[in-house]
């Protein structure tokens, strides 16, 4: 396998695995495993899909943007800050969650404070978000590789514990209770203009797109089937501080995996979100940083919300409407595109219906839920 092709698939692993993996078991254990199952294959398959779409719309770009200078270019001068304050509002939701769900797990390995280890986790990866894009580019190809041996050796760990019976699980009628945290843990839109940025042969990009997409489904698959089974349910909000009562290695093991898959999933969205800034507003390096970390430390210390409202928010609504949004720059590129793609879709009007349909009522019904 081409090296850029396996750096491409990292990317997408490192920035879609972070909080939304730790509290998939959460919602599938609420809404039955086989519902849940159902759920993430589906979403799953639609997010490959429209990452798809937007890769197609950054061949068609001969200019480098983020989503936002895209959404300018494609949808006019509004389309710009719509796309902005939406990606903003899913990316300062997800970092919130990181902040607190790697203090719960920092707490389950060492005990203490949550307040104060999810403090030092926020002070120590804000420093990286500022200084340490080059180190942390090149750690980043170790630590990716290792969360994926965790989650596994956990998973394997857990085999014997599990209780068979309890995941024959279905109800029709809580298919939406899912919907918001699995959108969430699919997203990885602000990973494709990074993977169109490091693979020179583009075609390598639908492939890692792809290829990375499947891996991201069968993982967490593994993981729900193994936390949900070997837990008969009893989940909490923070999947991985669940396993005091199983046993202190596999304790150890799940808060390890989940710490080191919020750690790159913060850095990766903390670099995206102030590349944003950047690229697509001209934002000094220094200002960029600030606007990325302050607001999701107003949001942790003030306490407005708990680990699965932030996710379910920016998850069913933030990320709802910019994937309206791609659908909409999808088929807006092919004809205002200034370049040819090395792939492309055809504008499946149908398709692209049903989407809207199912973006729809996951606002509506999180929404309801929370208002």
């Amino acid at each position: 396998m081409q090296k850029e092709l396996l750096e491409g698939i990292w990317t997408i692993l490192s920035i879609t695995i972070g909080a939304g993996v730790i509290a998939l078991p959460f919602v599938v254990a609420k809404a039955g495993f086989l519902t849940g199952v159902l759920v993430i294959i589906v979403l799953g398959l639609l997010m490959i899909l429209v990452n798809l779409y937007l890769g197609e719309i950054l061949l068609r770009t001969r200019i480098r943007h983020q989503i936002s200078g895209l959404a300018e270019i494609y949808l006019g001068k509004i389309g710009k800050p719509f796309m902005m304050i939406f990606n903003a509002l899913s990316l300062y939701g997800a970092l919130v969650a990181y902040i607190i769900g790697a203090g719960a797990s920092l707490h389950g390995i060492f005990g203490g404070n949550e307040l104060i280890f999810s403090i030092i986790f926020f002070i120590l990866l804000s420093i990286v978000i500022f200084f340490g894009i080059n180190f942390f580019a090149k750690v980043e190809f170790i630590l990716n590789p290792l969360k994926i041996i965790f989650l596994l050796v956990l998973v394997f760990s857990l085999v014997k514990t599990i209780n068979f019976s309890y995941l024959a699980n279905f109800d029709f009628y809580k298919l939406l209770i899912p919907y918001g945290v699995v959108m969430f843990a699919f997203t990885s839109f602000s990973a494709i203009p990074e993977m169109n940025q490091e693979i020179k042969n583009k075609i390598n990009l639908k492939k890692a797109i792809i290829i990375g997409g499947i891996l991201t489904i069968l993982l967490y698959l593994l993981f729900v089937f193994a936390v949900v089974g070997s837990l008969d349910g009893n989940v909490q909000e923070v999947s991985t501080t669940s396993f005091n009562i199983i046993g202190k290695n596999a304790s150890l093991f799940a808060n390890l995996f989940a710490l080191l898959a919020m750690t790159t999933a913060f850095v990766g969205l903390g670099f995206a979100l102030k590349d944003n800034f950047k690229l697509d507003y001209r934002l000094p390096n220094w200002l960029s940083w600030l606007l990325v970390i302050s607001i999701p430390f107003f949001l942790f210390i003030f306490n407005l919300g708990n680990f699965i409202f932030f996710l379910e928010i920016s998850g069913a609504v933030a990320i709802g409407i910019m994937l309206f949004l791609i659908l909409l720059m999808h088929s807006r590129s092919k004809k205002k595109g200034d370049r040819k793609p090395e792939y492309e879709l055809k504008d499946n009007l149908f398709i692209k219906g049903l989407i809207y349909i199912l973006i729809l009522i996951g606002i509506i019904y999180v929404l309801i839920g929370y208002f």
